[in-house]
């Protein structure tokens, strides 16, 4: 199962609601209940990735396995010019004229995020298509740029947490311009074991770009999960 985000499909947005780390995180842990599920492995990219980070420092004991893709535990990203200047699309969308900008020219700005977080990335054609299909309805775009408007930058001393079960940190080889330290330190905090994938060639969709070694290293994850 690959649910949305919140905000992701119109049957996900509700009036008010916000996309903070207590949120996103409440939200898996919903899910899970949704489904009757007393524990589970957990494996999200990107803002997905933020969520199962943020449901195993909630319910730790609910979780059976981590498997965070592309984005590093937040106690790791530590603010800095060079980290700042990667993501300056965070501070582009939390503008009040972000959602026009954004849909302009068909959505350039997400081709333009596309060329910059995964330049080799030649097989996204579908995956590009499927991003403006979505945000063409303006509700879905605008609630998908709150998880932005949502986000602190500053230190918060909720997000300097340990994880205590196995965990597979995935990072593609040339994200973040190739600096994959932060990657490294979340692999050291976790208590469980834990190990870093970094899938060669790749940029922030390690899981797609490189997608046959990713399967196996997931494989291998799960299955040393097992028994």
């Amino acid at each position: 199962m690959v649910p949305f985000l919140r905000g992701y499909h119109p049957d996900t947005v509700v009036a008010g609601r916000r996309y903070g780390r207590a949120e996103i995180g409440a939200d898996v842990l919903a899910l899970l209940d949704t489904l009757g599920v007393e524990h589970a492995v957990l494996i999200g990219h990107d803002w997905g990735s933020s969520s199962v980070w943020s449901a195993a420092s909630l319910a730790p004991e609910r979780v059976r396995g981590l498997v965070p893709i592309a984005v590093p535990h937040p106690a790791t990203l530590a603010p800095s010019p060079g980290l700042l200047w990667a993501v300056r699309h965070f501070g582009y969308f939390k503008l009040p004229f972000s959602d026009q900008r954004t849909s302009r020219n068909n959505f350039a700005y997400i081709s333009t995020l596309f060329d910059r977080w995964a330049p080799t990335w030649t097989d996204r054609a579908s995956t590009l298509a499927y991003a403006r299909e979505l945000f063409s309805d303006p509700v879905v775009l605008h609630e998908a740029l709150e998880w932005y408007r949502d986000l602190d930058l500053k230190p918060d001393a909720a997000n300097d947490f340990r994880v205590s079960c196995p965990g597979l940190v995935v990072a593609g080889a040339d994200d973040f311009g190739g600096d994959l330290s932060a990657y490294e330190k979340s692999v050291e905090r976790f208590d469980g074991d834990a190990e870093l994938c970094v899938i060669d060639g790749a940029g922030h969709w390690p899981h797609r770009e490189g997608a046959d070694q990713f399967h196996q290293a997931l494989t291998q994850f799960l299955g040393s999960l097992e028994g």
